[in-house]
């Protein structure tokens, strides 16, 4: 089974993948997708690299550019080519795999789509977030038989990550010690 939360925009979607997996006590493979310190401003980059690393503000991490009064510009080619290669290396390599958020900026991408639904009829674990307003080829992704669709509110945030331990710990077959 893999799991997907959605829910509003800055509920703490991400917050709550990071405290699941610190309390699996697992660094998983695939990728993140994230803004800078910029984020509230009208002209900003979305970033994306592997779930181990770090946060990167470089150039070259850049997905997704927003400019003030225009549509965002999707670098639909990364997504094909470094979202494509982030999950085929998590899918040799790792026991969870990470696709935090996949949403309608990627709609041109279909080596990513392809790739994102591909995983998802494998049998690695995948751990994973889709933008609540999003519509398109999400919804492959959230209608898909093996995922798992959780809400995120600012009620239930708290008290996700221990829930969510269990069942992805279940999936990727170890024993907790908590």
């Amino acid at each position: 089974m893999h799991i997907f939360l959605t829910g509003e925009i800055q509920v703490g979607k991400s917050t709550v993948i990071a405290k699941t997996l610190s309390l699996l006590k697992i660094t998983p493979g695939g990728f993140k997708t994230y803004y800078g310190p910029d984020r509230e401003l009208p002209n900003k980059l979305l970033y994306m690299n592997s779930a181990p690393e770090s946060k990167s503000f470089r150039e070259e991490n850049a997905v997704v550019r927003f400019f003030e009064g225009n549509p965002p510009q999707t670098l639909t080619k990364k997504f094909d080519n470094y979202g494509v290669e982030l999950i085929r290396s998590a899918r040799t390599s790792s026991n969870l795999i990470l696709m935090d958020e996949c949403g309608s900026l990627e709609w041109e991408a279909l080596a990513f789509q392809k790739e994102v639904i591909d995983t998802l009829d494998g049998n690695t674990p995948v751990f994973g977030v889709i933008k609540l307003a999003s519509k398109g080829w999400v919804d492959r992704v959230r209608n898909h038989p093996q995922v798992k669709l959780i809400t995120v509110t600012k009620e239930n945030r708290d008290v996700l990550p221990p829930i969510l331990v269990h069942q992805l710990a279940c999936d990727i077959g170890f024993r907790l010690t908590l």
